[in-house]
């Protein structure tokens, strides 16, 4: 084995001989989990998909993230993510593979960054304990099997943060541009969520790196313009193209990417909204309702099910307990003990350091931007879900790292501060099975088992730490032994629910991990095309879309009981189209979905994605129409939507879907397979009335 083989597979020579090997053993075990039977979920959140199709069928849609390759509306979120799974299935073909292959990938180099930074400021033993960590985290491993934009922003913060430690450390420029250029593209993930962590690293470069002060400025000044050119180009240019020659910006309420920002992406967020739900609550779809306001998909206001069933991932009223709730803590939170005694164990090693010491930096790095993403989600009061807390795991893994290897070493001391590594041990054992107790048939024996264990650690170690220094040496074996047990014990419970999405299909809309998998939305059993019975995809010639490895979507997807896409529609539609730009038009972005994938055509998505987006007008309808571009409608006359704090303007989607009735032909519902008494009918605007 050559120097350079060897140094890959063992480490450094003043290595530990089980670090390296340790390190790819818990790859190994992230990338197991993250891409196991990953066909397991279909096309997840077809909404998502839907766009990534359009992508490859259309260089247009690419850049502004249009939902179909028609260009009719947008995504109502930045593209990065969109672009990065497009990309895959440009270069692979769209399949199920290609779409969540790079969530997977950026899961797994998050766990690489997590330990790197922690071993070079508290060595391999916390270094594997934060990679093992977050490998391990319910919401991180169902997060990389799923194509939400939530992994690929957690992984760009990690990098953020670790370029921001860099710039630290060196003094250097570069790093620190980096940084700002990893904050500038997690913008164009997921947009304001990603600045939760400009002020800590701001504040921590300011503390503790070397230069001074003017020139420290001056860097942050120079990190300041990076970081607005690479967060606001698309945004800029979007916004700067003319309105007739690109789609409509989904969500919005005035066309523009801005509106977009500081509203129903950016401060309503925290602050609250009117607008109702977001891409992936109600991502099983459903239609529009006629005949009086109610949520999308039937469901009443609120977002709860009818005789007020928990919606496991949904929205959840703020609370500062709100992320110690069983449903939230179960996909994150099995390490909460561990973290905070671990985090007074860091600040007691280290609260004697000097200002510029490099681990307490690193330390006030990732622990500020826990504690400030956590407040955060904590008060935020507009549209929240749990698989948010995805961008907690790497934050959280970290400091449990670092306060495992903290407690360690402050055990080999004589100060009791050494009893906090039992002390976290225990708690975390009970914590967890706490946790476990809340659904009394999953793995019922594990709670018990884990009590035991962690019993029979916390004795291991408490022990011996009770004895004199000189007595405590001669039992340190034990002690690492019993931690070692305690750490099995701890991480037992998350392990349990990691393991759910192997086997389970997650939820498009409220992805989790565990037994209830997450949620897809509203009552009723709307089963969109494309899982058994449907129709093949196809394209504009009749033929596959290029690439497309025929995978289905989900099979069941939620929605009112009345208003469902049936094969023979689907059929009819593709029977009849005759070169239009879009198949049919239907209100709302989550009915369209299905549609694009199940056909492989773009399918006008009226109204956006809760069918309140003003658009089109009765002219721009006209327009369509009267150029041939679309012949037919599907629509039950009325958006039917709610918000959740009270009924929301559809006027526009209602006057064009006023027009459609009274002007385009009604389809009789024989002819492709409807109930002439259902509250949704087809029409076709190329045979007027």
């Amino acid at each position: 084995m050559t120097t350079e083989r060897r140094r890959l597979l063992l480490g450094p020579a003043d290595d530990p001989r089980w670090a390296r090997p340790a390190l790819w053993l818990v790859l190994a075990l992230a990338a197991f989990l993250c891409t196991w039977s990953l066909s397991i979920n279909g096309w997840a959140n077809t909404y998502y998909s839907a766009a990534v199709l359009g992508m490859t069928q259309s260089w247009q849609a690419f850049f502004f993230g249009a939902l179909d390759a028609g260009s009719f509306i947008t995504v109502d979120k930045p593209p990065l993510a969109l672009w990065i799974q497009a990309l895959s299935a440009r270069a692979f073909g769209f399949n199920t593979w290609s779409l969540l292959l790079p969530q997977a990938l950026a899961a797994v180099l998050t766990v690489w960054i997590v330990h790197h930074v922690v071993r070079r400021s508290f060595g391999h033993v916390g270094a594997t304990v934060a990679a093992l960590a977050l490998a391990l985290t319910p919401i991180a491993v169902v997060l990389a099997r799923h194509n939400n934009p939530d992994m690929l922003l957690a992984f760009l913060l990690a990098v953020a943060l670790w370029a921001a430690s860099n710039a630290i450390r060196s003094g250097k420029l570069p790093p620190l541009l980096w940084s700002a250029v990893a904050v500038g593209l997690a913008f164009n993930t997921k947009m304001l969520q990603a600045y939760f962590v400009l002020p800590v690293i701001a504040v921590v470069y300011l503390l503790a790196a070397p230069p001074r002060w003017p020139r420290k400025l001056l860097n942050l000044g120079a990190a300041t313009v990076v970081l607005g050119v690479v967060s606001l180009f698309w945004v800029t240019i979007v916004d700067l193209v003319p309105a007739s020659s690109r789609p409509y910006v989904g969500g919005s309420t005035n066309n523009t990417v801005r509106d977009l920002l500081l509203g129903y992406n950016g401060l309503g967020r925290v602050g609250g909204q009117d607008r109702i739900m977001s891409p992936g609550m109600m991502g099983g779809g459903g239609t529009p309702g006629g005949g009086g306001m109610r949520l999308f998909g039937g469901m009443p206001a609120g977002g709860m099910p009818p005789g007020g069933a928990r919606m496991v991932g949904g929205m959840d009223d703020a609370s500062w307990t709100r992320l110690l709730s069983g449903e939230i803590a179960t996909q994150i939170g099995w390490l909460y003990p561990l973290a905070l005694f671990g985090a007074v164990a860091v600040i007691v090693h280290l609260w004697r350091r000097p200002r510029r010491d490099a681990q307490r930096a690193d330390f006030l790095l990732w622990a500020g931007t826990l504690v400030i993403t956590a407040a955060v989600f904590t008060a935020a009061s507009g549209i929240w879900h749990t698989y948010y807390t995805v961008a907690l795991a790497a934050p959280l893994a970290v400091v449990v790292g670092m306060g495992v290897a903290s407690m360690a070493r402050l055990a080999r001391g004589t100060e009791w501060w050494g009893l906090l590594l039992p002390v976290a041990i225990a708690s975390t054992g009970c914590w967890a099975a706490h946790l476990l107790g809340g659904s009394a048939d999953f793995v019922p024996w594990l709670a018990p088992v884990i009590i035991a264990v962690t019993v029979l650690a916390t004795t291991g170690m408490a022990v011996p730490l009770l004895l004199p220094r000189v007595r405590r040496r001669r039992h340190r074996r034990l002690i690492a032994a019993a931690t070692l047990v305690g750490l099995i014990a701890a991480l037992a419970g998350p392990t349990a629910y990691a393991l759910t999405p192997l086997s389970t299909p997650v939820a498009a809309t409220f992805p989790a991990a565990g037994p209830s998998g997450g949620s897809r939305g509203g009552p009723g059993g709307m089963r969109m095309p494309g899982r058994t019975g449907g129709p093949q995809p196809a394209g504009p010639d009749g033929q596959a879309p290029p690439g497309f490895a025929g995978q289905r979507g989900p099979q069941e997807m939620r929605g009112g009981r009345d208003e469902q896409v049936s094969d023979q529609l689907i059929r009819y539609l593709t029977e009849h189209h005759q070169g239009e730009t879009w198949l049919v038009g239907v209100v709302g972005s989550m009915v369209a979905a299905p549609i694009i994938l199940a056909t492989g055509q773009p399918v006008m998505a009226i109204g956006g994605y809760n069918g309140n987006d003003p658009t089109p007008t009765v002219d721009q309808l006209k327009q369509h129409i009267g150029a041939g571009e679309l012949r037919y409608v599907w629509t039950s006359g009325s958006s039917g939507v709610q918000s959740m704090g009270g009924e929301v303007d559809t006027e526009v989607v209602d006057a064009s879907m006023a027009w459609v009735a009274s002007h385009c032909q009604l389809v009789a519902p024989e002819e492709y397979g409807g109930d002439a008494k259902a509250t949704t009918h087809l029409y076709d605007c190329q045979n007027p009335t």
